[in-house]
């Protein structure tokens, strides 16, 4: 198939733009730099003017663009962080909608996380489960609201509810193993709070399934079948590098972070990949420990 992906560059699209590169899959990128390669992919495509980006040849589009949730949450990193999920999105399928319809592509695949579900303790979730309360939760849901719109112009949608993601060259990994080398780590706040991973590898391997498998559509989470708390978490890392990690985060201090920032680091989320067991998904890294081996 012929697949663009914005965000192509980013952490995430260079691991599904190499997986679907090397299944046979025609990459074209959508980048804010359209005169810079991207590897793997054979065209790169503006992205900055995104009422002007050019959608028509695709059998596929996969959305990851979007603001990072890590920094500090000033209001305008919040507004970031919402435009540039939802308006984009909203933006992309009034861009399909404009084209004939037998120059659509087939499939849309746009990111979502994990963070749809808000703060649900220890229960299971799957991907009929409510969504949940706080700022992510909104952005979340509104997001795959209007990525649903694609579905109006009889294009396949998927919503990638992804996790938190382990991997060696990007997100949250790399800064939280610098920490830990300094014997700084610690549990976040109690420590009880669910954390669903997920290994970069099992989500390239998990979008090419959605793309490749039409009878996929709608929420798919992206998270390892065996999810852990903040507190197994610290541990697996501090064994793995060799330090201790015995200095807390106080939950008290953590909500006192700018802009109600506290959710990243507390909220506790037990998602279940439903869908993709029920799709027989061989999961490359069910198990925390050699993804964090991988990773580190």
């Amino acid at each position: 198939m012929i697949v663009g992906i914005t965000g192509a560059s980013g952490f995430l699209g260079r691991a599904i733009t190499a997986e679907l590169s090397s299944a046979g899959h025609t990459i074209i990128g959508y980048s804010r730099s359209p005169d810079r390669a991207i590897p793997s992919c054979s065209e790169v495509r503006e992205f900055t003017r995104k009422e002007h980006a050019d959608f028509s040849g695709l059998d596929a589009l996969i959305h990851l663009a979007g603001e990072s949730i890590l920094g500090m949450w000033s209001k305008g990193k919040k507004a970031a962080i919402r435009n540039s999920r939802i308006h984009s999105t909203d933006h992309i399928v009034e861009q399909l909608a404009g084209l004939e319809a037998a120059k659509r592509p087939f499939t849309f695949i746009c990111a979502s996380a994990i963070g749809i579900y808000g703060n649900r303790g220890a229960d299971w979730l799957d991907e009929e489960s409510d969504a949940g309360f706080g700022f992510l939760a909104d952005v979340c849901n509104q997001w795959e609201k209007s990525a649903a719109k694609a579905e109006a112009l009889d294009i396949r949608t998927v919503s990638l509810r992804i996790g938190f993601v382990i991997g060696r060259e990007g997100g949250a990994i790399p800064v939280m193993k610098s920490v830990f080398q300094k014997n700084l780590g610690g549990p976040l706040g109690s420590g009880k709070q669910y954390m669903s991973w997920v290994h970069v590898d099992d989500v390239a391997g998990i979008t090419r399934a959605c793309l490749e498998n039409d009878a996929i559509q709608g929420a798919v989470n992206v998270a390892s079948p065996n999810p852990v708390t903040n507190k197994e978490m610290t541990k697996a890392i501090a064994a793995e590098l060799g330090k201790i990690a015995i200095i807390p985060a106080p939950t008290l201090a953590l909500k006192c972070l700018p802009g109600g920032m506290s959710e990243i680091f507390l909220t506790s989320v037990r998602a279940t990949p439903a869908v993709m067991n029920s799709h027989d998904y061989k999961w490359r890294y069910p198990e925390l420990k050699p993804a964090l081996q991988d990773a580190l």
